[in-house]
């Protein structure tokens, strides 16, 4: 029954990636003979400048929605002078069991020693146990593919090329916990442009760890723009390391509207799997997250309730709901470009 009824939800998700959407496509054009030339004109510079303005707003849309959720793929293009996350989480599965989680981020440019380098410290004190992407892929503080728990880590980051569409840095770090651990990374983002309203971000991630030597990250998303205020994405990941399970691998399909300036939710449902020491899938999830600032600018809260399939002991999928609530305060500077 899980199986069917994930499907049954890509598939419903997939349809709104066709070129026709209901109550957003442009009116058909009147008879040419019932439109005066200068019309025509007036009428071509409009769509031209609405065109021009959904093509270039898709980027600026995406960014919006991985800002406001607090996704951090798009903090490098953002680079703000500084930015604190700090989430505090409560989380109820049906066993009636509470779990109490909190995870902090900090990241923080140095113009004083070089404009390409910013320091970044992060960590949480355990990764949640529903199933998800790689948020920091390389990055220890973050990796939840590896499932780290209780740990902290420092990252001193240098951009190597920064441009729209391309981005790649090199890290280098410490694991603060005993005994320390080193790691360093290259992290390669491009940004391509599909037409009008869609966009692709590839990512490649190559990181090294003391403890367990040498792993990559492969990352591919695919955004579609449904309106001014909606996007779908298709986010796919993939890690190989040394203390993977093989090529431990995420896809996720999931819609993103902005409700308000203050307000946004989401609905998505992911697949996650593993290929050692056989290739299954590991868990099935649905989930709806809701987000809002509250109260002050720099203050947020999320409502999460979902639905996932974890495969058992005996390979069978069996039905676990849960919800989480969080609690979220931003701190960030003035971005040094434009968005």
């Amino acid at each position: 029954m899980s199986v069917p009824a994930l499907a049954a939800f890509l598939l419903l998700c997939a349809v709104f990636t066709g070129p026709a959407i209901a109550g957003e496509a442009p009116p058909a054009a009147a008879p040419a003979e019932s439109v005066s030339p200068d019309n025509v004109i007036a009428g071509g510079m409009v769509v031209d400048r609405t065109h021009a303005y959904l093509e270039q707003s898709i980027l600026k849309r995406v960014i919006w929605f991985d800002d406001f959720f607090g996704n951090v793929k798009s903090e490098d293009i953002r680079r703000p002078e500084f930015l604190l996350r700090w989430r505090n989480t409560v989380r109820w599965d049906e066993g009636g069991k509470f779990k109490f989680l909190t995870s902090a981020r900090a990241s923080l440019r140095l113009p004083k020693i070089s404009n390409r380098l910013r320091l970044v410290v992060s960590g949480e004190t355990e990764a949640e146990p529903a199933p998800g992407l790689p948020e920091d892929p390389g990055n220890p503080g973050f990796d939840r593919t590896l499932q780290n728990t209780s740990l902290v880590n420092t990252e001193l980051r240098y951009g190597i090329l920064k441009r729209p569409d391309v981005d790649l840095f090199l890290g280098a770090g410490v694991r603060l916990k005993l005994p320390v651990e080193s790691f360093v990374r290259g992290r390669f983002l491009w940004i391509k442009r599909l037409g009008e309203f869609s966009l692709a971000r590839f990512g490649e991630t190559v990181f090294w760890k003391d403890s367990i030597g040498f792993g990559e990250t492969t990352e591919i998303d695919l955004e579609r723009q449904l309106g001014p205020k909606t996007i779908l994405r298709w986010a796919n990941s993939g890690t190989l390391a040394q203390e993977s399970r093989g090529l431990e691998w995420g896809t996720e399909l999931s819609a993103l509207r902005q409700l308000s300036h203050l307000s946004a939710i989401s609905l998505a449902g992911g697949v996650f799997g593993g290929t050692r020491p056989v290739a299954v899938v590991d868990s099935y999830r649905i989930y709806t997250r809701y987000r809002r600032n509250f109260l002050r600018s720099w203050l947020f809260f999320e409502l999460e309730p979902e639905i996932s399939w974890p495969r058992n002991a005996g390979g069978a999928y069996t039905s676990a709901m849960a919800f989480t609530f969080r609690v979220e305060v931003v701190f960030q500077g003035k971005a040094s470009g434009g968005e």
